[in-house]
């Protein structure tokens, strides 16, 4: 969710209009955030860089750090449930080649498919049941109500 690790160009949403109201939802009801490693920006320390589709990051390298990084946050999964912690969720970012949940947009328009890090960590976490949302900037309440309507089945849960 930190805009900070997002290729230059593509922040064109103020803080307050697409991450600020997440981040607010979360604390609101005493959730806490845990931050995944940004998987192009930590790609040959890559944290400023240009924008590139994920036909550029489909590469075996590529694949195997975000491999890499989806077994060490599938660990740190597995520790806090097995600390029995609740993981309600994973926030994604659509149109991230990476970090897409459900859409990324690509040279012949928008596909349905999973980012390549979200797939791989989705592969690794799939026994745990445990929500991916894709935070789409573009379509904000509709994610956040999305957010939303999870944390109150969580809570009527508990």
């Amino acid at each position: 969710m930190a805009q900070a690790f997002q290729a230059q160009g593509i922040v064109k949403y103020e803080w307050k209009s697409s991450i600020k109201p997440f981040v607010n939802l979360l604390i609101n009801n005493d959730i806490n955030i845990i931050q995944m490693p940004c998987a192009e920006s930590t790609f040959n320390n890559s944290i400023i860089r240009n924008p590139m589709g994920i036909a550029k990051y489909n590469t075996d390298v590529f694949n195997k750090h975000c491999e890499y990084i989806a077994k060490e946050v599938s660990k740190q999964i597995k520790n806090l449930i097995e600390s029995n912690y609740k993981v309600i969720a994973i926030l994604g970012i659509e149109q991230s080649p990476s970090c897409c949940v459900n859409y990324i947009y690509t040279n012949h328009g928008n596909e349905k498919r999973e980012g390549l890090f979200i797939e791989k960590l989705h592969n690794k976490i799939k026994k745990y049941n445990i929500p991916i949302i894709g935070i789409n900037r573009k379509y904000i309440n509709k994610s956040l109500k999305q957010l939303e309507l999870l944390i109150n089945e969580v809570k009527l849960g508990s």
